[in-house]
């Protein structure tokens, strides 16, 4: 498995929940990745390695600087495509993308990192915490480049969205 998390400035009032939640996650599941990212991706594996999540944040210093900062999600995507995705995904990998969608970049690199993503994972889940509005569409040009490749679009807003996750893993 691999979590993705947008920690954007967009995503300030979630981020951390979603930091909490990867910490949670990475003690369950042994076979996970965890990344941040904003304009460029920051893998956190081993800082979310601790005993007590407290610690967490103080040992994203040398991370920390692309929290909330702009949001380049192709960019971001295709630096996880090519520094790590033949390391950490093939076709047993649930990829997992805690996002809102709200991209300042080029739309067809979104699509083609998305593509590639796609071609190597076994599922992409797209985890969108505005989804859990009623009147929520995904029509930003971020999320309908994505889409074609996303496997599962569901809301994450609530603890029972959390709960429905493990139904799409």
């Amino acid at each position: 498995m691999v979590l993705l998390c947008d920690v954007s400035k967009s995503m300030d009032l979630y981020s951390s929940f979603f930091i909490q939640f990867m910490f949670a996650f990475q003690k369950v599941y042994q076979k996970i990745e965890t990344f941040i990212f904003s304009t460029h991706i920051a893998r956190i594996t081993n800082e979310l390695n601790t005993t007590h999540f407290n610690e967490v944040k103080a040992n994203f210093s040398e991370k920390i600087n692309i929290w909330s900062g702009g949001t380049k999600i192709g960019e971001s995507l295709m630096q996880f495509n090519r520094e790590f995705g033949k390391r950490y995904v093939n076709h047993q990998t649930v990829v997992i993308i805690l996002s809102d969608g709200w991209d300042t970049g080029n739309p067809e690199v979104l699509s083609e990192a998305m593509e590639t993503l796609h071609k190597q994972a076994h599922k992409i889940l797209w985890l969108n915490p505005l989804a859990g509005n009623p009147n929520f569409q995904a029509n930003t040009v971020g999320m309908q480049a994505a889409m074609p490749f996303i496997s599962h679009f569901a809301p994450v807003h609530n603890l029972e969205s959390l709960k429905q996750l493990g139904k799409m893993i």
